[in-house]
């Protein structure tokens, strides 16, 4: 029997962060402190940030709209959600997400956790706690990642 992993506590402002497309990750709970169990980041995500319409493999994902209004798409729907509305994106579900207001603060959490590698090789240390400089994404880079980690881009990013 293995021991529990410990209880981690991880202030406002803290946590590695990473640069990933145009949104600030700041990472809380890797899965190296979890057990494996899941992976926790926030994110800062401008105006119109939305990611390809893609499925994950491997594990669930999970989103928590802190600040700002997200249309969350799931499969074939469209759900708008605001502050304090949680989101669940069960694997193998097609799923992306459009930011509608000037910028939106989430939680994601992904389960089991160990994604957040793909973040990192994709991705770059972020320089600040700020949104990252406009820059275009190495998609040679983000399509080899995504294929390394079982994400499978189905279809390309909403637009405002």
């Amino acid at each position: 029997m293995t021991a529990p992993a410990p209880g981690l506590v991880v202030p406002p402002g803290e946590g590695p962060a990473t640069w990933h497309l145009d949104a600030l990750w700041t990472w809380k709970f890797p899965a190296s402190a979890t057990g494996g169990g899941l992976s926790v980041a926030e994110q800062l995500l401008p105006r119109g940030s939305a990611p390809p319409l893609h499925r994950h493999t491997h594990e669930d994902e999970a989103w928590i709209v802190l600040e700002g209004e997200v249309a969350f798409f799931l499969d074939d729907q469209e759900h708008l959600a605001g502050a304090g509305t949680y989101v669940f994106g069960p694997r193998e579900r097609a799923h992306t997400y459009l930011v509608r207001s000037e910028t939106a603060r989430m939680v994601i959490l992904l389960l089991p956790g160990g994604c957040e590698e793909f973040f990192h090789s994709t991705g770059r240390p972020a320089g600040s706690p700020t949104l990252p400089p406009p820059t275009p994404p190495d998609m040679d880079a983000l399509m080899e990642g995504m294929a390394r980690f079982g994400i499978e881009m189905v279809g390309p990013p909403p637009e405002l």
